[in-house]
This record gives structure tokens, sequence and C-alpha cells, in this order.
């Protein structure tokens, strides 16, 4: 049985068949891969700073000490400190925020990789300042910690002294000035 509506098999698709697809009709057609990444960065922005750090003041709250014991202790390759395997979860939730920020700063779209630049900075300064998870007892400096790596990760897609400014401005008035000078 063929499907009569297009949308049927493309909502079958796999991501990977779905991109597959994409990929050949950009290179067949410079008029229909304009009118692609034109849809692509439609969707891409928008990019909210609360709701990112919403998110990932969840998933940090998500975060137990009774994985920080599991993940502790001697292991055949020596010994892992409590601290650094909470350290280890926390890069686990952070990551796949840095990836797409830096993928934002790849396609050229500054105000979306400050957005969730500042989004993150948000979220790791309220989980630092207003919650009473359990969990930050075995991390007791890691918010810093990784408040400064998203800086960093953010600084070195080369950002304009306009979002530089941006950001810093964020940081004084949101954030109490909690984090580094970026001038």
């Amino acid at each position: 049985m063929t499907a009569k509506d297009p949308s049927e098999i493309i909502d079958q698709l796999s991501p990977y068949d779905a991109q597959a697809v994409l990929k050949i009709l950009a290179r067949g057609d410079a008029e229909t891969a304009a009118h692609i990444a034109e849809v692509a960065r439609a969707r891409l922005r928008g990019v909210d700073p609360e709701e990112v750090a919403f998110i990932l003041y969840d998933e940090l709250t998500l975060l137990k000490p009774e994985e920080v014991w599991d993940r502790a202790g001697p292991t055949r390759h020596g010994y892992v400190d409590p601290t650094d395997a909470a350290y280890e979860m926390i890069e686990e939730v952070l990551d796949p925020y840095l990836e797409d920020l830096q993928k934002y700063q790849r396609l050229g779209m500054s105000a979306e990789a400050n957005q969730i630049c500042m989004g993150l900075l948000l979220g790791f300064y309220r989980f630092d300042h207003e919650s009473d998870a359990e969990f930050k007892d075995w991390a007791p400096s890691a918010m810093s910690v990784f408040r400064d790596r998203v800086v960093e990760t953010w600084r070195s897609g080369q950002p304009s002294r306009a979002d530089v400014k941006t950001v810093q401005t964020f940081i004084e008035e949101q954030l109490r000035g909690w984090g580094p000078r970026l001038d």
C-alpha cells in the first residue's frame, strides 16, 4: 500500500533518514537548499535564557547523592573521589548545552549563542544560590567552576564586542556580578 499523503512517509522517517533526504534535496537545487537553510534557521531561533535556566536547574536538581556514591570509590582503574564523581555527573548534564552553544556559534547565530550562555549562567546561579539539593554537598564549588567553563566555551567562539557587552551586562544585572569580568 502506498501512502497518498506525503506527510505520512515523512512522519515515518528516522532522524538519520530525514537528514539524508534533506541533503539530497539540497544538493539537487540551490533554491531548495536556500529554503531548507532558511527554515532551519527559523526553527533554531528563539532561544529563551529563562527556559534554558529552568531546564538546567531541574536537571541539576535531579542529580542524586546516591549516584555519587555508586560512582565513587575503588575501581579497577584506581580510586574515584566522590567530588570527582559529582563533577562528572554535572558535566554529563552540561555537555549537550555546550554543544548547542557551539553549534549556534558555528552557524553565525551569535544572539542565540548569547542566550544559551546567559541561560546556563542563570541556571547555575540559581542552583548555587537557591537550591537546597543534597547533591550540592558533594560538589561545593562546582557551580563556579562550571559557570567559568560556560564562559570559556562561549568565549572560544570569539564573540563580538557587542556580544561581550551583552553578556557582561547580564552578569552584572541578573546575576549580581556572580561571574567573571569579560572585558
